[in-house]
């Protein structure tokens, strides 16, 4: 492993202003809320940066450290939240800097874990009240909130919720962020997996950075990709749930070759994270944070994609290109799915999009010409000018970010609408006409009794859809 030594305080390595010309009370009064982070004895947390091994890629943040803090969430003249002092397991936070790449240059994103539950984005709600949250540098621009919006309306089992907002650490100006919920288990209001048996885990090319990961054979030939580990925690994972959980994934890549993947994966939201991701054009297929999900360890829980996460290559492919999460066979399984004598996938991918098309592009249309004029948007700018002056850059207006992503998404949805939209044939059948040994899938990927009743509807069988009269 190679170590590039860069710290968070080595601040003559990137532009800054001085922290001095951004009074606090100036910034409060741009009209978004102001996140206050205070560390004990003023102390600011650190990392380096290292490549990984030979056969990996990028480079990640290393030796993080964790520092004790004072969160206060103001808006305007009103106080939202106060975490109060930092004190072990009972008020307070840790903080420390997040990412891997993206916290090598300019402002840090953060992880902030509370001491104590509570809900950052103050919805009135207990349901809502988690430890672990994110600050995300995303707010100078659409792209996250756009892929976040996509995620939401193309159906993912959870969407992260968001606030754009203005940061101080220890009094110093850090710029406008993206307060936002963090992906994990939450039975309440995040992912929900049961607590005992259930798994979330991620796809993982930082994973020489953890000391718990695993391997299955889609991967096992190389070292960019490994499994780590969302839920359990890292340091609470028994073999057992290890075995289990790389024996399922290990049965269900056999079951892609095979054409009997229904069985193991959920399709329809396989088909959901996939579509969703062409919709963006993303081009980082080998980026982090894609994330798999288990409810718990019964057979009648199948693997599932959960929320996109990550955006910052999202607008970047050409818009006659799908994403290449679609076309990058060494990255995850969705080539193989989409070429496959099992056409199970391929179907649900376009009878998504035919479902779904209208509804993702006229509302993002809408989202994207109302933004900038609404009053979020409207203080979210003049916090961004405020932001490039911390920074010295200059990044585009949100009126300006709104109209590309507008223009690009125009042309794009041209280029799916031909490559997508175009008739998936279905044979009719009726109940009578099933083989009696006949495997048979619903839509959802479940499979199904044939002996029994059969109720109308769309089922799956041998790669071939049926249509139950």
């Amino acid at each position: 492993m190679r170590y590039l030594f860069l710290s968070y305080l080595c601040l003559s390595l990137f532009p800054c202003a001085a922290w001095a010309d951004f009074n606090k009370e100036r910034i409060k009064s741009l009209g978004l809320e102001v996140v206050d982070i205070t560390t004990v004895n003023g102390e600011l947390p650190t990392c380096d940066f290292a490549e990984g091994p030979d056969g990996t890629m990028g480079i990640s943040a290393i030796n993080r450290t964790k520092v004790g803090c004072r969160v206060v969430i103001t808006m305007l003249n009103d106080t939202l939240y106060d975490s109060g002092e930092y004190e072990k397991g009972v008020s307070g936070a840790v903080i420390n800097i997040n990412g891997n790449t993206s916290g090598i240059y300019y402002n840090k994103p953060y992880k902030i874990k509370l001491q104590k539950k509570a809900d950052l984005l103050t919805r009135g709600d207990s349901c809502y009240d988690d430890k672990e949250w994110r600050l995300l540098k995303d707010a100078y621009r659409m792209t996250t909130m756009v892929g976040l919006r996509v995620n939401e309306l193309i159906g993912m089992p959870w969407t992260p919720r968001y606030k754009p907002c203005n940061v101080f650490l220890n009094g110093d100006y850090q710029g406008c962020y993206l307060l936002i919920e963090s992906t994990k288990r939450n039975r309440d209001c995040r992912l929900n997996v049961n607590k005992k048996t259930g798994y979330i885990i991620e796809r993982d090319p930082y994973w020489w950075t953890e000391e718990h990961y695993f391997t299955t054979t889609y991967f096992a030939s190389r070292k960019s990709y490994r499994w780590t580990w969302k839920y359990p925690d890292q340091d609470d994972v028994t073999q057992e749930q290890e075995d289990y959980i790389r024996e399922y994934i290990e049965k269900a890549e056999k079951s892609i070759d095979e054409g009997s993947y229904e069985q193991y994966i959920d399709v329809v939201s396989f088909a959901k994270w996939l579509l969703a991701h062409d919709i963006l054009g993303t081009w980082d297929s080998g980026g982090s944070n894609l994330y798999v999900m288990k409810y718990d360890n019964t057979e009648n829980s199948l693997l599932q994609m959960c929320n996109l996460w990550d955006f910052d290559s999202a607008f970047k492919m050409k818009q006659n290109e799908f994403s290449r999460y679609h076309t990058g066979s060494i990255d995850f399984y969705f080539p193989k799915m989409l070429d496959n004598t099992n056409k199970a996938f391929l179907d649900a991918y376009k009878q998504l999009w035919n479902e779904k098309k209208d509804t993702i592009y006229n509302d993002l249309v809408t989202f994207l010409n109302s933004y900038p004029d609404s009053d979020e948007g409207k203080a979210l700018q003049l916090s961004i000018i405020e932001h490039d002056k911390r920074w010295e850059r200059t990044d585009d207006t949100l009126s300006k970010n709104a109209n590309d992503i507008l223009a690009w998404l125009g042309e794009h949805w041209t280029f799916l609408e031909k490559e997508i939209s175009h008739d998936t044939k279905i044979d009719h059948i009726t109940f009578s006409q099933l083989q009696n040994n006949q495997p048979l899938f619903n839509i959802a990927g479940q499979k199904v009794n044939a002996q029994g009743q059969l109720q109308p509807g769309i089922y799956i069988s041998k790669g071939k859809k049926y249509v139950v009269k």
